[in-house]
């Protein structure tokens, strides 16, 4: 049987002055609005609102909240820096000096009376090869378009976990609201199991039995309370404690695959891909620098000599050049490394392109293992167990069951949607695991 709550009644002839007051309270409510917006302003009016954070505004909220994403993009200016003094000439290095000033003598300390002693000034420039330069700068943009994808994968890395917060936020909400309406009906259990019990129609062994059913299912509720703030705060982590606090808008659709078979095999798509490429390129670059080591650099220095008044000044031009002596030892050992660094990092491609391919495969199979472990319970073992309590809750009221086989059902249905729930959530992980595997068009 249906229960209903009590309703107040009006005695004929009484009027009842609560539709008067609520005209009046409805009456006021514009003036109190406009209060509330003057003391708080717009900002917490639209905070009171309780605007629903969506799945597309949480990810965008971390990432822009992302440490790691903003230290890579960092890393990646400051290569992009690097790579104009790269291909400049050094700075010229000023000289001056005293030379052959006398220690002993008559003239000892003077720098006049010795004609070997000169006061010299002078600038020295080096001349690295262009060579040389040009390929400093070529490693610095290799190693800033790294960083480039070294923050792709940190941002597609931060949505996944954004992704995977809110959702388990969205269900465990869910959880609690199907576990509330469980409590609902098992209170109602106890109030006709006590009205029965104390008509002479059932015994106290179903009020303690009803009762108990509450009990379990409150302590159910503590757990989906529960599983609910670890979300919250596991999302809070990602996109501010206030925004987690709002309720949370409608989930993407997530019965199809967020891309095209083709495009999620795509393995030479994937950041995680492309950054072992970019640090091969890159060590390219340092390779090549390193063969270069054994062409010599040189440098000029010009100089000015001031002897006492009774000689004659003298200008210098002075040219060194570097002597790569021994190659062999030095600078082909040091080619010969990096050569080896980059072999090292194009081994290690082919091993993330085979992770990377592994994990999208088992995705896709979870993915299409909980959308049909959904439907199945869904369309056959819910509806059978609410049908098991309608047969229950017939059997009980003829007299022919226990209130127990209805509290067996009712647990039974409660577990099917908690599984339902569940399997829900995996798929929804898996579908959004998927869906960030590469950065949408003009993301970064």
């Amino acid at each position: 049987m249906p229960y209903q709550h009590a309703r107040p009644r009006v005695r004929a002839g009484q009027r009842s002055d609560r539709p008067r007051a609520v005209l009046r309270i409805a009456g006021c409510l514009p003036l109190l609005a406009i209060v509330a917006l003057a003391i708080t302003g717009p900002g917490a009016a639209s905070a009171q609102s309780g605007a629903p954070l969506t799945y597309a505004e949480a990810q965008r909220l971390a990432t822009d909240r992302s440490a790691q994403v903003a230290s890579q993009r960092s890393m990646v200016d400051a290569a992009r820096e690097m790579a104009v003094p790269a291909a400049e000439l050094p700075d010229p290095k000023l000289i001056v000096g005293v030379e052959n000033v006398p220690t002993s003598g008559p003239d000892r300390w003077s720098l006049s009376a010795e004609p070997m002693t000169m006061t010299r000034i002078g600038i020295m420039q080096e001349f690295p090869r262009g060579a040389k330069r040009e390929l400093r700068a070529e490693r610095a943009r290799r190693d800033a378009d790294r960083g480039t994808v070294a923050a792709e994968a940190a941002s597609l890395a931060v949505r996944r976990e954004t992704a995977a917060a809110w959702f388990a936020l969205q269900f465990a909400r869910r959880a609690e609201q199907v576990v509330a309406a469980q409590i609902a009906e098992a209170e109602l259990q106890v109030t006709a199991a006590g009205a029965a019990y104390r008509g002479g129609r059932g015994g106290q062994i179903d009020v303690l039995a009803a009762q108990s059913a509450v009990l379990e299912l409150r302590n159910r509720q503590i757990e989906a309370t529960l599983a609910i703030d670890r979300a919250r705060i596991l999302l809070a982590r990602y996109v501010g404690a206030d925004a987690a606090e709002r309720p949370l808008g409608d989930p993407p659709d997530t019965h199809a695959l967020p891309s095209s078979a083709a495009e999620l095999a795509d393995i030479e798509r994937q950041p995680e891909v492309r950054v072992v490429d970019a640090q091969a390129s890159m060590l390219d670059a340092e390779a090549e620098l390193a063969r270069a080591g054994r062409l010599p650099d040189w440098s000029a220095e010009l100089s000015y000599a001031i002897r006492g008044s009774s000689y004659s000044n003298m200008l210098s031009l002075m040219v060194r050049v570097d002597l790569p002596w021994s190659p062999g030892s030095r600078q082909d050992r040091e080619y010969a490394a990096k050569l080896k660094e980059r072999d090292a990092a194009r081994e290690m491609r082919e091993d993330v392109r085979r992770m990377r391919e592994s994990e999208v495969r088992q995705m896709i199979a979870e993915w299409e293992a909980m959308r049909a472990q959904t439907v199945r319970i869904r369309r056959e073992i819910i509806p059978l167990a609410r049908a098991r309590v309608e047969s229950a809750l017939a059997s009980y009221r003829g007299g022919a069951g226990a209130l127990a086989m209805v509290l067996d059902a009712r647990r039974a249905v409660l577990d099917a949607e908690l599984s339902l729930l569940a399997t829900e959530l995996a798929s929804a992980r898996a579908w959004a695991w998927l869906a960030n595997v590469t950065l949408p068009a003009g993301q970064s």
